[in-house]
């Protein structure tokens, strides 16, 4: 495993709680920050958002047309200056080179990428992959958003 890797770690949490060394990537319009995340839900490991703010348990992502939230989740740690981000539009290319940091999988194992978006005044989180053709895929007001144009996490 290269060091990079090694720099990012997935840690625990619950209820709204964030680990001290928590990445923070997005913000809401009101500058409320937005910590990277992710989330076991019907077989899959779903990447989102992360924030004490959150409603109804401090973790949203997106799934079946809608914004899911849940209480227990993992929030992505270490060194973000071992990562850039990627410009991507649509689907997210199947290129290795990219070097793209695993954010989870689907329920059929379909892998699922950390991707971030400019969206009505905020920068939201969310997922993207090689199957989801509309863009990235986010939680925002109640419902499951998708962007054509956003970035993917990768490493350095």
């Amino acid at each position: 495993m290269s060091k990079s890797k090694e720099q990012l770690q997935w840690v625990r949490a619950e209820n709204g709680a964030i680990p001290a060394t928590g990445i923070a990537e997005g913000v809401e319009r009101d500058g409320r920050p937005l910590f990277i995340a992710r989330a076991f839900y019907k077989n899959g490991l779903h990447p989102g958002k992360a924030a004490p703010h959150l409603a109804n348990g401090g973790f949203e992502f997106s799934w079946g047309g809608q914004a899911c939230r849940l209480s227990e989740y993992f929030v992505l740690t270490g060194d973000i200056n071992r990562t850039k981000w990627v410009p991507v539009s649509g689907a997210v290319p199947n290129d290795d080179s990219l070097r793209l940091v695993n954010g989870g999988h689907e329920e059929n194992g379909r892998p699922l990428f950390i991707a971030k978006a400019d969206h009505a005044g905020s920068l939201q989180l969310g997922k993207a992959g090689n199957h989801l053709h509309n863009g990235m895929s986010f939680a925002y007001g109640n419902k499951e958003l998708y962007k054509k144009g956003y970035f993917v996490l990768a490493y350095r």
